[in-house]
């Protein structure tokens, strides 16, 4: 028969368990597990202590049961001196007090006298939660005089939910770690001079830069004009360009260079140079370097033309345009049409 004085220890709820994996803090975590926790694991009280990385020493911990008195001369106190908790930590597997050692000898240690009576702690438990190779934290359980001990079941569930808990904290921490890498890539983006897009064909969506917000509000009306151009097609690599032949940006030449990312095809990083086109003149150091054909060619491929439309200005072949694009390369010392505009120009 059960004893009246606690109710019978249950796993966690499916939903629970559903929402503690999804929390997105590890306070919100932490309550939520603890609204539940103390009834489904048969204990009057429930602490969760989540470690630092580097100390080892708890970082964040929420407790039920208990008041914040006993949290504090816990940690002041109790800790270091609590054979359960230093026992769960070195074995990495759960202890409780009525498996540690006999019940005589539990009671006469300094720290049941002076932490856990006062506060109707009779038996307690700690069951350590481990992520990868580290002891993330604690889930600790406490039961008064005249519950029950401890039993294997008690044992099984606490471990299952520190198990819990260890998937749940490390989701947290992923997700706290990707916000703080997307955090620090937007502002570095936004610090660069330099426009920059981020297009996901998947989502359909954008991503601007500061200064690809401010050249974008610029181009007012030519705007849709402009983002057409920032799709790479079929090609991994692709150069477009775009001249305002109106309005205050009269002259304006976008020159805009998109790439797929390797690793996600369907996010193209768009980087957009921009030039006044009454500056658009080719250094006469490198006019010196090449041959008459091969500066018609350049010049044309300062424009942003492609191949095609060169070889069709030129009337030749693009296999010749694209000889004496090699040529001009290594003349030059420049590996790609980005850098031969920018080696090209003053």
């Amino acid at each position: 028969m059960g004893n009246p004085l606690i109710e019978p220890v249950r796993p966690l709820p499916p939903t629970l368990v559903a929402e503690l994996v999804t929390s997105p803090s590890l306070e919100q975590l932490l309550n939520r597990f603890l609204d539940e926790a103390p009834r489904c694991l048969a204990s009057f009280a429930a602490g969760v202590y989540v470690h630092d990385h580097a100390t080892g020493r708890p970082a964040a911990a929420e407790v039920r049961g208990l008041g914040n008195y006993y949290v504090r001369s816990y940690e002041r106190h109790g800790r270091d001196r609590d054979p359960v908790v230093q026992s769960a930590l070195r074995d990495r597997r759960v202890c409780d007090s009525d498996s540690l050692m006999p019940r005589e000898e539990w009671l006469k240690l300094p720290v049941v006298h002076d932490v856990f009576a006062p506060h109707a702690m009779a038996r307690v438990l700690c069951a350590p939660f481990v992520v990868g190779a580290e002891v993330a934290g604690t889930l600790n359980l406490a039961r008064r005089d005249g519950e029950p001990e401890f039993t294997e079941a008690d044992r099984d569930a606490a471990r299952a939910a520190a198990t819990v808990l260890g998937i749940a904290v490390s989701a947290v921490r992923e997700r706290a770690s990707v916000e703080r890498e997307r955090v620090q890539l937007t502002e570095a983006l936004d610090r660069c001079s330099t426009p920059v897009v981020l297009t996901d064909l998947g989502l359909a969506r954008r991503h601007l830069n500061a200064p690809a917000v401010a050249l974008f509000n610029r181009l007012g009306d030519a705007r849709p004009e402009v983002e057409r151009l920032l799709d790479c097609d079929d090609d991994e690599r692709a150069m477009a360009s775009w001249t305002a032949d109106g309005g205050q940006e009269a002259g304006l030449h976008l020159t805009i260079t998109s790439q797929r990312l390797p690793s996600q095809p369907d996010v193209i990083v768009s980087v957009i140079i921009t030039r006044n086109e009454s500056s658009r003149a080719i250094a006469p150091a490198r006019l010196a370097l090449l041959t008459p054909r091969e500066v018609e060619i350049a010049t044309r491929a300062l424009t942003g033309r492609r191949d095609g439309e060169i070889a069709a200005d030129l009337v030749i072949s693009q296999h010749t345009v694209k000889h004496h694009l090699k040529s001009i390369y290594a003349k030059l010392g420049v590996h790609t049409r980005a850098e031969l505009l920018d080696r090209l120009l003053f």
